[in-house]
């Protein structure tokens, strides 16, 4: 054979051999093929509910010290849950018409046959939130209350892991006169809760609210400044910017240390146009940190400092003294792993958010973390455009969900075998287990669980 011709059949062989390593690339991520399976066990069933009637939002497994619940959600127009003698209609625990909603809400509660078994239901969407020990539930919902009373919306609760419920007239943390499934809480000990809501322009309000009663009465955080900081602020860091986009990122963190310390973060991204016209739009970031002391049962502000260019998209604590996050300090809205040193309050970069196309090149953007005892569980979004040589006719993108793990605390990662960001049903930080069931249509809902080492 000619040496020409050797050579010849090489390249081809190689060329083909990239391509159909390109191609195996892009099918495993769309296709959401591969991925580890560690310690898979069955954790139950729950009976009756397909599982693409069960929406993301707030819904979800909870695990306690006392139990595991399941809340699933139903559109009305695909299956119809009438009140049955084994759950608590908790639409009629209010006075007057009952609330008519396209959606109900599931609450199940896992027995030891392995079957979550439905112990409530309620109209519309609702959040299930539990007490540090698990003693005490409450389940937050989005309608009014009756009568049109106004104030927060309707808040139920049990002391007896579902058996019954009761409506709590007064509300859970009173103060925040808002939807209640737009309630954010951080438990601290047995009986201590903190509940925030967007951070407003208000000259003494925080947004942040403190109960040590588990939330039947509560006090706001007083501030001496608003810590929002409004768009004048951002922009006077940047006269080159001609071209500011109305849309604002804004989350706020609390985070308790110890029984005397605890801190806020209001973390606020503003989006504009590149000054040259041409480059990807720029995020420019601004996170206000508030030090809180409690001096005589009571908290006090310490301080308060701004940090420009530091936006925090994910804060938790494992439990075991280390707090890690999603941070973004740079100019385009990507974050990366990193810890938090919780006596000086700097910030040790871990590791990038993974990508399932790796390595090819990709937009990654991380969905939510979560943080165990021992490991990090991560959902991304990542968009690869294919190289303008291969797609030269025009511009295109494909974009895959994956989730992925860490038993090294972000420096290198695992994709899981889940199927998207979608099929996580919860996460256990005490013993580093995520639930998840998968997203086909069946009449139940099956979930599993990984353990991850």
């Amino acid at each position: 054979m000619p040496r020409s011709t050797l050579i010849a059949r090489v390249l081809v062989a190689l060329l083909a051999g990239l391509a159909l390593w390109y191609i195996w690339i892009i099918l495993s991520a769309k296709l959401e093929i591969g991925g580890a399976s560690p310690d898979q066990q069955a954790v139950g069933t729950l009976q009756g509910v397909r599982p693409r009637a069960i929406s993301q939002d707030c819904t979800g497994l909870v695990v306690t010290a006392q139990g595991t619940w399941l809340v699933g959600r139903v559109e009305n127009e695909y299956e119809q849950l009438e009140p049955a003698a084994e759950r608590v209609d908790l639409n009629g625990l209010l006075a007057g018409e009952p609330p008519r909603d396209p959606q109900t809400t599931v609450v199940a509660r896992l027995d030891a046959n392995g079957v979550f078994k439905p112990v409530a239901q309620v109209s519309g969407s609702a959040c299930l939130v539990t007490s540090a020990d698990g003693a005490k539930v409450f389940l937050l919902t989005d309608f009014e209350r009756p009568n049109d009373a106004g104030g927060q919306t309707v808040v139920f609760s049990s002391d007896d892991q579902g058996k019954s419920w009761a409506w709590l007239n007064a509300g859970f943390f009173p103060d925040v006169n808002d939807a209640a499934t737009n309630i954010s809480t951080y438990f601290y000990g047995k009986h201590e809760v903190w509940a925030w809501r967007w951070a407003e322009d208000e000259d003494a309000q925080s947004g942040v609210y403190y109960s040590a009663d588990g939330g039947a009465h509560s006090l706001p955080i007083t501030v001496s400044q608003p810590l929002a900081v409004p768009a004048d602020y951002v922009r006077s860091k940047r006269p080159d910017i001609k071209e500011w986009h109305d849309s604002v990122d804004q989350l706020t963190h609390v985070l308790q240390v110890s029984p005397e310390r605890a801190f806020i973060w209001v973390s606020q991204r503003f989006w504009a146009s590149h000054p040259d016209g041409k480059s990807d739009n720029l995020a420019i970031s601004v996170t206000t940190r508030v030090q809180l002391q409690r001096t005589a049962g009571k908290w006090q502000v310490e301080n308060i400092q701004r940090e420009n260019g530091l936006y925090i998209s994910a804060l938790s604590d494992n439990g075991a003294g280390r707090v890690i996050g999603l941070i973004d300090q740079g100019q385009h809205g990507r974050a990366v792993v990193a810890e938090l040193n919780t006596t000086s309050l700097a910030w040790k970069p871990l590791g990038e958010v993974p990508s399932v196309f790796s390595p090819l090149p990709a937009d990654t953007q991380a969905r939510e973390l979560w943080v165990g005892r021992n490991s990090l569980l991560i959902s991304t979004y990542s968009d690869h455009r294919p190289p303008r040589w291969l797609y030269w006719w025009g511009e295109a993108s494909i974009c895959a969900d994956a989730v992925f793990y860490s038993m090294d605390w972000g420096q290198s990662w695992k994709r899981l075998a889940v199927d998207g960001y979608r099929g996580v049903r919860g996460f256990e930080a005490a013993s580093d287990r995520v639930f998840w069931s998968k997203q086909h249509s069946g009449d139940d809902t099956q979930v599993y669980s990984y353990g991850l080492h």
